[in-house]
């Protein structure tokens, strides 16, 4: 009997390479409701724990991204810290 190796599952940075801007950045829609099944609005504000969260809920703090939660549209994480964030937003949700 003879086992195929599976392929290697692809982390979320390289998922998402084709998506990033020129300076590394990924737009939170682009991510938001696929991995963390929750609204672009609700991830923005964990980034950076505004908009109504609680600053203990900043769960960007030390992440690379720009803008704000109040224009949750155009806000972007750099891809190199995704799959961190991925990760505490699921750690914060027990996931």
């Amino acid at each position: 009997m003879e086992f195929k190796e599976s392929a290697p599952k692809l982390n979320l940075a390289e998922k998402y390479a084709s998506k990033v801007d020129a300076e590394g950045f990924l737009s939170i829609g682009s991510f938001a409701t696929q991995e963390l099944k929750r609204q672009s609005k609700s991830v923005a504000a964990l980034l950076d724990g505004e908009e109504g969260t609680s600053p203990e809920y900043n769960l960007g703090d030390g992440l690379r991204y720009k803008g704000s939660s109040g224009n949750y549209s155009d806000m972007k994480i750099h891809i190199e810290d995704l799959d961190e964030f991925v990760r505490r937003v699921r750690n914060h949700f027990g996931e």
